[in-house]
C-alpha cells in the first residue's frame, strides 16, 4: 500500500487513514540535561533526587513548536557588579531559577521593559534554569580541582543572591521544583545566600524546612500595603497581608527578615518636601500607592529590618502604569532631572526627603534601616550611609547571619575577576574609574561632598 510522510508534520497519512506520531523535538535540550545529571550522579557526592524528566516533559509539552529560547534559562550565574550602575553593590552574584518572564507581572519592572522589547517575556511562561548546570559548578569548585570561571567567587563564599530578573518563589515552583533544588545543593555546600521575593511560598512548610537560618537572609519586597493598588500594579503577586504573614513565621522560626520597599513609589511630584517655590495648590492628587504609615503595619508583624529604595521609571513602565491605574506619574517628574528618554528619576533632595521620613517612622518601631542605590547613581550609595543602621552593609544582613559574620562579598571581587563575567568590555578599566575596595573611599563624588560615617569601614 502506498503512504506518504510529512517529515514537517511527523504525521503518515495512509489512504482513509491519518495517523500522528509522537512530537519529535528537532533538536532536544532535555537529553543533554538528563546525561549531564546522570554522569553528575556517579561522581558527585551531592545526594542528588531531583527528577530530571521534568525537563523532557516540559518540551513535550511545546511539541514541535518550542518556546523561543528553549525550554531553559541558560543564564544560571551573573556577576553584574562590572557595570557603572552597580559597581558598589555587595549582593552582584545572582542566581535565578526562573527566567525570560515572571508570573508577578508587575507593571513597572525593569526586567519586564528590558525583555518585552527583546519579545522574551513571558512567551509563554517563565522557563526553569537547568539545575544540573548550576550543580555542575558547585560540584567542580568544591569537589574536584578542574578549572572554573566561577573558582575565584564560589571559593570566597561570595553570598549568592537568590532573584534579579524573575522570582524564584513563584508558585509554579511547587510544579517545577527548582527552587527546592537550589537550596538543597546550597544547604549541602553549606554556601550563604540572601533571598530577594514578593511571595509568600518562601515560608511554606516545605521550602521552610529547606531554608537554613545560619546560610540566610530572606528580604520581601513589599511596594504597598494598599492591596487594590497591588492588584492593579502587581496583579501576579501574593496580597501584602500574605507576604507580612510569611515573614512572622520566618521570624519566629529564627531568620534575620528584612522588608524591602523598593521601589518606593512617589506621593507627591518632585519637589514637595524640598522646593519652597513648589506649587502646592495646583499639583496633582497625591498617589496612595507607597505610604510612610505603611511602616506601622509592617513592623507589627516582627520585621527586624527595613529597606528603601526610590522608584526610577522608563517610559514603558510608566505606560504601563497609567493603563492599570488611570494615573499618569509623568507629571510627577520634573524634566531637568531626566536622565534620558527612558529614564525618569527623582532629584537627590526629594529622595533624601523620602528616607528620612522612613527613617524616622523605623526609629519610631524600633526595627533597623538601610537603602538602596541602585537605579538612582553612584552617590546614593554613599551619601545616604548615615541613615543606616548597619553601617557594613546596605542589605542589612552582614553581621545579622551566621554565615554573614565576615564574609566576602561582590564588592571584594577583583576588577578583572569581574571582567571576565561580563560581555561589556568597553568598560572604562578600574584605575581609571577610582574604583576602591574599601567602603569608606567613595567612587565618582566630588571631594568633601558628603561625609563618610567613619564606622563604614572596609569588610
Amino acid at each position: 500500500m502506498d503512504k506518504t510522510v510529512d517529515t514537517s508534520e511527523n504525521i503518515v497519512t495512509l489512504p482513509g487513514v491519518k495517523l500522528e506520531l509522537e512530537p519529535k523535538i528537532p533538536t532536544p535540550k532535555s537529553d543533554k540535561i538528563i546525561e549531564n545529571a546522570k554522569k553528575l550522579k556517579k561522581l558527585s557526592k551531592y545526594p542528588c533526587d531531583f527528577d530530571f524528566e521534568t525537563y523532557r516533559k516540559l518540551e513535550l509539552r511545546f511539541g514541535h513548536e518550542q518556546p523561543r529560547g528553549g525550554i531553559t534559562f541558560n543564564t544560571p550565574l551573573k556577576l553584574v557588579n562590572s557595570h557603572s550602575t552597580c559597581q558598589q553593590c555587595l549582593y552582584a552574584f545572582e542566581i535565578d531559577t526562573y527566567g525570560r518572564g515572571c508570573t508577578h507581572d508587575c507593571v513597572y519592572c525593569y526586567a519586564k521593559a528590558e525583555l518585552t522589547a527583546h519579545g522574551y517575556w513571558n512567551r509563554p511562561f517563565p522557563m526553569p534554569v537547568d539545575i544540573s548546570q548550576i550543580w555542575k559548578i558547585f560540584y567542580t569548585v568544591f569537589e574536584t580541582d578542574k578549572k572554573s570561571k566561577w573558582r575565584d567567587v564560589l571559593e570566597k563564599r561570595v553570598p549568592v543572591r537568590i532573584g534579579s530578573m524573575s522570582d524564584s518563589f513563584m508558585y509554579m515552583d511547587k510544579k517545577y521544583k527548582v527552587t527546592q533544588e537550589l537550596l538543597k545543593l546550597l544547604n549541602y555546600y553549606n554556601y550563604p545566600y540572601i533571598i530577594f521575593t514578593r511571595s509568600d511560598l518562601v515560608a511554606h512548610d516545605d521550602y521552610l524546612e529547606l531554608l537554613n537560618p545560619d546560610l540566610c537572609s530572606v528580604q520581601m519586597s513589599i511596594a504597598s500595603t494598599n492591596d487594590e493598588l497591588n492588584r492593579m500594579i502587581e496583579p501576579g503577586t501574593p496580597n501584602a497581608k500574605k507576604r507580612l504573614k510569611a515573614l512572622q513565621k520566618l521570624v519566629r522560626n529564627g531568620f534575620w527578615t528584612t522588608v524591602r520597599i523598593n521601589p518606593f513609589f512617589p506621593i507627591y511630584p518632585d519637589g514637595y518636601f524640598t522646593d519652597p517655590n513648589f506649587d502646592k495648590d495646583s499639583m496633582p492628587k497625591p498617589f496612595n500607592f507607597s505610604s510612610f504609615e505603611m511602616v506601622d503595619e509592617i513592623t507589627s508583624y516582627g520585621v527586624q529590618s527595613i529597606l528603601a529604595g526610590m522608584v526610577r521609571l522608563s517610559g514603558f513602565s510608566l505606560n504601563q502604569i497609567e493603563k492599570a491605574t488611570g494615573r499618569n506619574l509623568r507629571k510627577f517628574y520634573r524634566e531637568d532631572n531626566k536622565k534620558n528618554s527612558r529614564d525618569f528619576h527623582y532629584s537627590d533632595k526629594e529622595i533624601r526627603a523620602y528616607y528620612e521620613r522612613i527613617h524616622a517612622k523605623c526609629i519610631q518601631n524600633g526595627v533597623q534601616f538601610t537603602t538602596c542605590y541602585i537605579g538612582n547613581g553612584e552617590n546614593h550609595f554613599w551619601k545616604d550611609q548615615d541613615l543606616w543602621s548597619n553601617k557594613k552593609d546596605c542589605c542589612n544582613a552582614i553581621s545579622r547571619v551566621k554565615a554573614f559574620k565576615n564574609p566576602k562579598t561582590s564588592r571584594d571581587i577583583p576588577w578583572q575577576t569581574r571582567m571576565k563575567h561580563t560581555s561589556h568590555k568597553c568598560l572604562t578599566p578600574v584605575d581609571e574609574m577610582n574604583l576602591h575596595t574599601p567602603l569608606e573611599k567613595p567612587l565618582l563624588i566630588e571631594k568633601n561632598s558628603i561625609s563618610i560615617n567613619p564606622d563604614f569601614t572596609s569588610i
